[in-house]
C-alpha cells in the first residue's frame, strides 16, 4: 500500500508536522510526502486548455496526483482564515481539469477508490468549515472515501492548547490509522 501525504504547512516542525509524524509512526506502508509550500504547484489559471484537450496545460507536480498510484491520500493543513493554506487551495483548483474534461469532452478520469484522512490544525475559534469543504472537494474528484466521523484528525484550539497537549489527538489518530492498517 502506498500513502500520499499532502502537507500544506509552511512549518517544518510545527503542529501539522507533529500530527503527520505521529500518523507515520502508526502506518505500516510506503509513504510519499509532498511539502506543498516547496512544490511550487500553480493554481488553475482558467486558460481553457482542458476544455479542448485531455489533461492540463500546466506541467508541474500536480500532474503526479493524476497518476493515481497511491492507495491512501492524507490531506494535512493548518487552517488559515477558516480554510486550507494557499498551496493546498492551489492544488485543489487544478482538479478543475477533471470536471472540464468530463463536461466539455466527455473524458472521464476514473481514479481507483482509495482511502482518505483529513488533518486540520489551527487556533482561534476552531471553525474549519471552508477547509472541510475544500477537502471534500479534493476527495470527491480523486475518488477518495472519507468519513468525517472516523477519518478526520484535528486539533483546532492550538492557540490555547498546544497540539502536543491535545488529549483527544491520540484517540483520533488511532481511530483513523487502525482502519487503514486493517486493509494493509
Amino acid at each position: 500500500m502506498k500513502v500520499l501525504i499532502l502537507n500544506g504547512s509552511p512549518h517544518k516542525n510545527g503542529s501539522t508536522a507533529y500530527i503527520i509524524n505521529k500518523i507515520k509512526e502508526k502506518l505500516n506502508a510506503e509513504i510519499d510526502e509532498w511539502i506543498l509550500y516547496k512544490e511550487n504547484i500553480s493554481p488553475c489559471i482558467d486558460c481553457g486548455y482542458c476544455n479542448k484537450n485531455e489533461g492540463c496545460a500546466i506541467k508541474d507536480k500536480a500532474q503526479e496526483l493524476y497518476n493515481d498510484d497511491y492507495d491512501i491520500l492524507i490531506l494535512a493543513s493548518p487552517v488559515y482564515m477558516y480554510n486550507v493554506t494557499p498551496p493546498c487551495f492551489s492544488l485543489i483548483t487544478r482538479l478543475n481539469m477533471i470536471w472540464r474534461n468530463s463536461h466539455f469532452l466527455n473524458i472521464e478520469h476514473n481514479f481507483h477508490t482509495k482511502k482518505g484522512i483529513l488533518v486540520l490544525v489551527g487556533g482561534g475559534n476552531g471553525e474549519p468549515k471552508h477547509a472541510l469543504d475544500m477537502a471534500n472537494l479534493l476527495f470527491k474528484f480523486l475518488n477518495v472515501e472519507f468519513d468525517i466521523n472516523t477519518d478526520y484528525i484535528y486539533s483546532l484550539k492550538t492557540d490555547t492548547v498546544p497540539v502536543q497537549e491535545d488529549k483527544n489527538l491520540d484517540k483520533l489518530i488511532d481511530r483513523a490509522t487502525e482502519k487503514i492498517n486493517e486493509k494493509l
